[in-house]
């Protein structure tokens, strides 16, 4: 959990980086690409320094990997859609709205259960988010069809939750996720980012490499690794719930860096998001005593084969227990050959032996 709260409160920062980047002229899509290309070469650098391993990925393993790359960038795209037509502070709290529909993925394809501290954590952040940018305290007309995509945008965060999950769940490390998820990414999001004019602004002054490297760096390559550690931990419905600390985090940083007004309703919403947390953080270590296990169907056939007595068919040497059955005996020449070659238990010859 606290993975995924220090990634949570690195993204809610990110605008120091965007701030430059769009003072500069790049606009929304040539900004994911760059955190997109930068963030790639950074775990491509540290796979090839810490785990090698990590650039191979079966065909089963790599289309998995596609819906969570595409998921992420339909995501970014209907994000910044919507910041476009009903700004920033709407966009922000539509986006949250992701958490009721990873709480429903959670429970309709993962069975993890949905208790009530957690539907009332998720309700009490969303009312503390729109408090916290002012939404359920402004008047002013907005577009129902920005409303509509910045719901698709929360409803594709969810899915990229989901998805990103799933190929975790499937054995692979969280560097091999994250490679190939960004590889697609990339490869997507640059056609549409004209990559001439963006460079020519990346390099135009220190100021903006800076703040290029950072947002690829610090803002996009590090949160995602503890994102990734978190999905590994958590359920995708309580993660959802703590990702309202981004929120919280970017109207802190907003009336401090940005000279943006605060409010009582801005400060109160902050401290229903960081309620919304604790609620959600205060049954984390409870398990159901009450429940009982049920097996599934490979653990049942495990658990009775542990309880079958007797010799194991087609067992083999390589197996410790008769590894050391046969070492024993083969001292007092009391196994045959072929037992030896075919790895049958010892133990059907040897009763026909007298030990001295």
């Amino acid at each position: 959990m606290a993975a995924v709260a220090s990634c949570a409160v690195i993204w809610g920062m990110i605008g120091i980086c965007t701030d430059r980047l769009a003072g500069a002229g790049m606009d929304s899509v040539q900004i994911n690409a760059v955190r997109a290309l930068i963030c790639l070469l950074a775990m491509c650098a540290a796979a090839a320094l810490f785990d090698r391993k990590a650039f191979k990925i079966d065909l089963r393993g790599l289309l998995l990997v596609v819906p969570a790359a595409l998921t992420k960038v339909f995501m970014d795209v209907l994000y910044i859609q919507a910041q476009t037509m009903v700004g920033f502070s709407a966009a922000g709290v539509l986006l949250s709205t992701n958490c009721y529909f990873a709480l429903a993925i959670s429970y309709l394809f993962f069975r993890d259960r949905i208790p009530a501290r957690r539907i009332a954590a998720a309700v009490i952040g969303s009312a503390g988010c729109a408090l916290a940018v002012g939404i359920m305290t402004g008047v002013g007309e907005v577009s129902m069809i920005g409303i509509a995509i910045g719901l698709g945008a929360g409803f594709g965060e969810a899915l990229h939750a989901a998805t990103f999950k799933l190929v975790m769940d499937r054995g692979h490390s969280e560097m091999t996720a994250l490679l190939y998820v960004f590889v697609l990414s990339t490869a997507i999001l640059i056609p549409f980012s004209d990559p001439v004019g963006t460079a020519e602004i990346m390099f135009s002054d220190t100021s903006v490499l800076a703040a290029s490297l950072a947002i690829g760096l610090v803002f996009t390559a590090l949160p995602y690794y503890l994102y990734s550690k978190g999905l590994k931990g958590l359920d995708i419905g309580t993660v959802s719930i703590i990702m309202f600390l981004e929120t919280a985090t970017a109207s802190i940083i907003g009336p401090v860096l940005f000279g943006e007004t605060a409010t009582i309703f801005s400060a109160l919403g902050v401290a229903m998001i960081f309620l919304s947390v604790v609620i959600l953080n205060a049954g984390t270590g409870k398990t159901d005593k009450g429940r009982r296990h049920r097996p599934t169907h490979v653990e049942d056939r495990r658990h009775s084969r542990r309880r079958t007595r007797g010799p194991r068919p087609d067992v083999g040497v390589h197996v410790p227990q008769l590894q050391g059955l046969h070492e024993a005996l083969r001292r007092r020449r009391l196994v045959h050959r072929d037992d030896l070659l075919h790895g049958r238990d010892p133990r059907q010859r040897a009763h026909r032996v007298h030990v001295p």
